[in-house]
């Protein structure tokens, strides 16, 4: 019987694996890769490609009695079992994020044996990307939750990287003023964009929000999106519900009309509605239009609307309902920055001394 491991037939271009005397097609040989060499006898078997190899792990994981023994599990085999587990059971938006980063993990380090890897691997990975200034945290969340996975379902254990310490959340201490918000919308030129943008200002939604909003999601009569799948669906046990102004009904109502099928707000010539590397570009391109306004990405519109809204003397609670929280700590610990509002504090304390 052939061992389990993926091997090639130059007739299909494709690569193969033998379970239990069943030959198990893997996929296509990559096409920007050469095929390769026919084997002499005695020659080792070629090398699978990282998609075909982390395609054989994906099957390998379907049956539990054909998992490696944790003395052979690579550091690949545990990325792919846990990305298998993300996939079936966290949001799109999750699993795209630790598949991200693992893919990349794995490039440095997908051929080391899971027991060997060390917390320096972890530490020279992240210097390796000098530019994840903000993204040094998640990255980090990504090989431990993986890792982590990999312990608690018995694969790995114990897990060699426990130790790593996340970095510090940074907090979003950028704060748009109400004519920074309009020099913003004045420098978009395109309506669809400049809509997206006006949508995240006035609702404080999560980017993700907004781009995934439909005409199935809205209550016009209320004045509502609601969202029953959601980032806190399982935490909260309830919809995620953002109100909308006015001004939002009208758009909406203008977008339903325009677009009955598929997200609401979309590019010119997209049917697909805004991904998150485009918003990502789109805010790159208005810092350099704008360079006074430096550190400003799509979150900063929320975090500007949560802001505003305990500065006008809106209720933590009824900030953390807007924001789609599941209590007010969030609010508190990333939103509450009034302390540095030297004038609002002011006034609060002169009525807290009843002189107001």
């Amino acid at each position: 019987m052939r061992p389990h491991h993926p091997w090639y037939r130059a007739a299909t271009n494709s690569w193969y694996v033998e379970i239990n005397g069943q030959q198990q097609r893997l996929g296509k040989h990559p096409s920007h890769l050469p095929p390769p060499r026919k084997r002499k006898r005695g020659d080792p078997p070629p090398m699978p490609p990282t998609e075909i190899e982390q395609a054989y792990h994906r099957l390998m994981a379907i049956d539990p009695a054909n998992l490696p023994k944790a003395s052979n599990l690579k550091v690949c085999q545990v990325c792919d079992l846990f990305l298998d587990f993300s996939e079936k059971h966290h949001i799109p938006d999750t699993y795209r994020g630790y598949k991200d980063f693992l893919q990349d993990f794995c490039e440095l380090y997908g051929t080391l044996l899971a027991k060997d890897l060390k917390p320096l691997h972890v530490t020279r990975w992240l210097d390796a990307h000098p530019g994840w200034n903000g993204s040094r945290r998640n990255a980090v969340v990504a090989v431990k939750r993986a890792f982590n996975w990999a312990d608690a379902e018995g694969l790995l254990q114990p897990n060699p990287i426990k130790s790593v310490k996340k970095p510090p959340q940074r907090h979003r201490d950028r704060i748009l003023t109400p004519e920074e918000r309009q020099e913003i919308l004045a420098a978009i030129k395109d309506q669809h964009f400049r809509d997206f943008v006006f949508a995240m200002q006035e609702t404080g939604a999560r980017p993700g929000e907004v781009r995934k909003v439909t005409a199935a999601h809205v209550n016009l009569d209320l004045g509502v999106w609601i969202f029953k799948e959601h980032k806190t669906a399982k935490r909260t046990g309830r919809p995620r519900i953002i109100y909308l102004t006015p001004a939002m009904v009208e758009l909406t109502r203008r977008l339903m009309e325009k677009y009955p099928e598929g997200p609401l707000f979309r590019g010119p010539r997209s049917k697909r509605g805004f991904t998150r590397n485009g918003v990502r570009c789109r805010f790159r391109t208005l810092r350099q239009k704008l360079p006074h306004l430096a550190g400003v990405i799509s979150y900063t519109m929320r975090h500007s609307f949560a802001t505003q809204a305990l500065v006008n003397g809106v209720g933590i609670a009824h900030v953390a309902e807007l924001m789609g929280h599941v209590d007010t700590s969030m609010v508190s610990q990333h939103y509450a920055h009034l302390a540095g509002n030297v004038q609002h504090m002011r006034e609060v304390a002169l009525r807290a001394a009843g002189n107001g």
